[in-house]
């Protein structure tokens, strides 16, 4: 019986931990402990402190949700202007033959617009012709546009007139017919600062393009966002972005005519609705609360489990 003692091992120390309650054991206000009861106390006390703690884990830890609103323009949404950082590698092209332009096609074209960007030749190409590496920031207005890494070549004026470059005609209708190789690795873009969420899809993207005249455009959707911390941090204002790309061939008229129409375009509009990000976790007072009905819930049950056992054995013992 769990009652007694079994060959000479006494269960008195095991009995003292019982702290369950059962009717029909107490008798004039004193409670019987038994080893039975004792065993249910041990195992319902580690199931406690294991919920207990997987709780503080949960009160602990920061989540990251998220929600949808209409963008209501510069008064929340750190300005009119944004900051794109660039940086990239050309692996054919040298730095001489690379000039950066940026284009608003919306909004006011007035806006003022700034580059910083430094160019380094990239030397692990083979050939004379060496590669660039291009890193800084733009600072365009926070309309639909685009920024391009154009590619000089020969001119032909409106009118018709001859193509000016040395080597002549038919050289540089041979250099246009060619093209250029327009293969990059870009190593990072971001149109506003980090947050912790923030996924740049083309981080680390490298696209090999076949030698030809034309343009590789990345058409980027741009979602301006705001990521709001818990605590004294402070609110990032930012945006991110989804892309696709394409490689589209120029005529050679289209070319000649406008020379700076071939190379890397990036081309970028602005969504009208925003992305909002909150740190959340429990409150102290949920923690307690759920701690509370853990401790109170699990002797409850064992509790009942004591009684059904407790019941049982003295059924038996009656059968005996």
């Amino acid at each position: 019986m769990l009652g007694g003692s079994t060959d000479g091992v006494s269960f008195d120390w095991v009995r003292r931990l019982d702290a369950t309650t059962r009717g029909g054991r107490t008798i004039e206000g004193v409670v019987t402990k038994t080893t039975l009861g004792a065993v249910l106390t041990l195992l319902s006390s580690s199931l406690i402190l294991l919920l207990v703690l997987t709780e503080l884990g949960v009160y602990t830890a920061v989540s990251t949700a998220h929600h949808l609103a209409v963008d209501s323009g510069a008064s929340t949404h750190g300005g009119t202007s944004v900051t794109i950082k660039l940086h990239a590698t050309f692996f054919h092209l040298a730095c001489d033959a690379i000039a950066l332009d940026m284009e608003a096609t919306k909004g006011d074209p007035s806006q003022d617009t700034s580059s910083e960007v430094a160019k380094t030749p990239y030397p692990g190409t083979q050939g004379p012709a060496e590669g660039c590496t291009l890193r800084g920031e733009l600072t365009v207005a926070k309309v639909g546009g685009n920024f391009h890494l154009a590619v000089g070549g020969p001119t032909l004026s409106p009118g018709g007139g001859a193509i000016h470059l040395s080597g002549g005609l038919f050289g540089a209708l041979g250099g246009m017919a060619k093209g250029a190789n327009l293969s990059h690795t870009v190593h990072h873009l971001s149109f506003g600062p980090d947050f912790p969420v923030l996924a740049n899809p083309l981080d680390g993207v490298t696209n090999l393009v076949p030698t030809d005249v034309g343009q590789y455009q990345f058409n980027i959707k741009v979602i301006p966002t705001v990521y709001r911390p818990l605590g004294i941090r402070r609110t990032v204002f930012s945006n991110q972005f989804s892309v696709s790309e394409q490689f589209v061939r120029l005529d050679l008229m289209t070319a000649l005519q406008q020379p700076s129409a071939s190379g890397i375009y990036f081309y970028y509009d602005f969504y009208p609705v925003m992305v909002e990000y909150h740190e959340e976790k429990p409150s102290f007072l949920q923690f307690l609360t759920r701690v509370c009905g853990i401790i109170g819930g699990v002797f409850t049950v064992a509790g009942v489990i004591d009684r059904i056992l407790h019941g049982a054995q003295e059924q038996m013992k009656k059968q005996h």
